[in-house]
């Protein structure tokens, strides 16, 4: 019995040889699909899967996932993780000491740009407090990419953490981003301007947005409350 029991059991096939078809695929979540892109990788590096098969097994696996699902990630150096969770912090902390001392609601911003077509309140922060991410991390742009933003008719202030991909945590700077009624000096650089997009400026903010790093938080702190005592009342 044990023999027979023995024989009828499952064998265990890796994914490199098994018949990977419509059906099955089909069959797979989004993360069992990455999962399986990601092995395949692993196997064909391994020798154990042929160049073609894998490509075409890559193939269909792309064709069932979002165009930007299968961009290779790096992992993140621990050091980079706990970097990005400071920055966030001091945004975090920065916003939430501004919105005591000014009035910063979407409420206030939208009364005072009644005439302004197509006007979106944009508050400092996420629906949680939270320092918002750039979109452009997920592409690979920016290592970080973590901002606080405030928009008020047709001028906006925003103070980011940027540190671009393959640079040292040291080379990491805090930017003051604003349009030019707010911050003096030239057109943001090739790096700074699409972040203007990324962060969701209007063309007409994006035309006029300037861009300078600060030397640390304290001056980036201490610059940036001093563009929004320009467009927000400070509460008594």
């Amino acid at each position: 019995m044990r023999k027979a029991s023995q024989a009828a059991s499952k064998v265990f096939q890796p994914p490199s040889q098994m018949q990977w078809t419509d059906e099955k695929l089909a069959s797979l979540s989004r993360e069992q699909l990455l999962t399986l892109f990601e092995n395949l990788q692993t196997q064909r590096e391994s020798g154990r899967v042929t160049p073609q098969a894998a490509d075409d097994l890559a193939r269909l696996i792309g064709e069932r996932l979002p165009a930007n699902a299968l961009v290779p990630r790096n992992r993140r150096a621990r050091s980079q993780v706990l970097l990005e969770s400071r920055v966030a912090g001091e945004l975090a902390g920065l916003a939430a000491d501004l919105e005591g001392r000014y009035d910063l609601s979407a409420d206030s911003a939208k009364r005072q740009s009644g005439d302004i077509k197509g006007f979106k309140a944009r508050t400092l922060t996420d629906r949680r407090g939270a320092a918002r991410a750039g979109s452009s991390v997920k592409d690979g742009r920016m290592a970080i990419d973590r901002y606080i933003s405030y928009r008020v008719r047709d001028t906006r202030a925003s103070l980011a953490f940027l540190l671009f991909p393959g640079e040292p945590d040291a080379a990491g700077r805090y930017v003051l981003l604003a349009t030019d009624d707010l911050l003096d000096g030239e057109p943001p650089s090739e790096a700074y301007a699409p972040l203007a997009e990324d962060h969701g400026w209007s063309d007409n903010e994006r035309a006029r947005m300037r861009a300078v790093p600060a030397a640390d938080f304290a001056e980036a702190q201490q610059r940036y409350e001093s563009m929004i005592a320009q467009v927000a009342t400070a509460r008594t």
